[in-house]
Formats: structure tokens, sequence, C-alpha cells
């Protein structure tokens, strides 16, 4: 008899438990279910979408590496364009979409399009790059104001410290830009900190930095004309 009423006693405690929690239980299963099959929809999703990226990538990649001393077609260079927009439309903040807007800016500079070439180089800037990508289109931007004689600009593109696969380029691009402002001495002493802080290694570059120190040098040590005595 005790065990009967102690088994109608357990069944009444699960009726109450049931009545009390039954319905939270359910639906806190069914919210973790959906909440599974979402996250995995989104990975799934996700997945797709880097899949999509790079294949469109590679698109881009087969178009613009053109043999030596070939030049890209009108044609493709509508789809390299059409190709990077997808990129950037997709994820703004992917490698893909950054080095998309690069190719534009290089095909831009090779057509003589800098304001198209400025565009896509601050757009890159604007999407919050990692650190070296952000340092990359710094100096490239530099550059291309550089050739639009928009030199205060492009020194302060180059004004935050780089990195130290950075320096030696940094470095040269702000002497570059110092001498065409007539600023000798400090374009020597930026060509001498780009010198000495690439691998000698490197004899072609090496050499070509040494060749700009060595001409603000010689300009230097070139005397000045005697001024006339008056009578």
């Amino acid at each position: 008899m005790s065990v009967h009423l102690s088994e109608e006693e357990q069944l009444e405690v699960l009726k109450r438990w049931w009545k009390d929690y039954g319905k939270t239980v359910v639906i806190a299963v069914l919210v973790a279910v959906v909440g599974y099959f979402g996250f995995t929809t989104w990975q799934d999703q996700k997945r797709q979408k880097a899949e999509n990226a790079s294949a469109t990538y590679e698109q881009l990649l087969k178009l613009v590496n053109v043999e030596p001393g070939k030049a890209i077609s009108d044609a493709d260079k509508a789809t390299v364009t059409h190709l990077a927009d997808q990129l950037k439309d997709a994820n703004s903040k992917s490698m893909y979409a950054h080095s998309a807007a690069f190719f534009l800016a290089k095909l831009a500079v090779e057509d003589n399009k800098l304001d198209d070439a400025v565009s896509e180089l601050k757009w890159v800037l604007s999407a919050k790059p990692d650190a070296a990508t952000e340092q990359l289109a710094r100096l490239r931007l530099a550059r291309v104001l550089t050739a639009q004689k928009a030199y205060d600009e492009a020194l302060a593109q180059l004004s935050p410290e780089p990195a130290a696969a950075f320096v030696a380029d940094y470095a040269e691009a702000r002497g570059d830009i110092l001498k065409l402002q007539g600023d000798l001495d400090a374009a020597r002493t930026s060509f001498e900190k780009a010198l000495n802080s690439i691998d000698p290694q490197q004899q072609e570059r090496y050499m070509l930095l040494q060749m700009k120190v060595d001409d603000l040098k010689v300009n230097d040590s070139v005397p000045t004309a005697p001024v006339a005595e008056e009578k």
C-alpha cells in the first residue's frame, strides 16, 4: 500500500512539475534546436560566400596576370572592374576586396586615371583593413598623390610610423617628395634612412638608393659662384 501511495505521490509531483515547468522546457528545447539549425545555416552561408569570393578572385587574377610586355585588353579591363566591384560589394572587410581595389588602382595608374586610383586606395583605407594592408595602401596612395603634385597630402599619408617591413619604402617615398619640394637636406636624410633599413642583398634597390643619396651629396658639394665685388 505504501509503495502504491509512493508511486501516486511521485506521479503527482511529476504532474505538478510539468504544469509549472513543462512549457518552459519545451520552449527551451525548441529554441536550442532552432538556434542550432540557424547557426548551421549561417555557417553554410558564410562558407558559400567565402567559396564564391575565392572563385571570383581567381577569375580576376587570371585576367590581370598577363605576360610581360602585353597589356590587358579593354574587354578584360571591363571584366576585371566588374569582378572587383563584386568582391568589394560582397564584403568590404575581406582581403579579396582590398586586393581587388589595389588591382583597380594599378590599372587606373596605367591608364593615367590618377583620380580613380586615389579613390580606390582611399576606399581601402575607409574599409579599416589590417595594419599591413593599411600601410601598403598609404604608401601607394602617397605615390599617386606625388604624381598629382599633391605633396603635402602625400606626406600626410606617410606620417604614421610604419612596421619594420615598410620603413625603407616609406623613407624613400618621403625622400622623393621632399626632393621635389626642394628640401634637399631632409630628402637626403630620408634616403639614408631607407638605405640603412634595407638588406644589402637587395643589390638593385640598394644601388638605386645609394645613387639618390650620392646625387644629393654632389648637389650640396657644388660651390656657389662667387659674387663679384662692386667697384
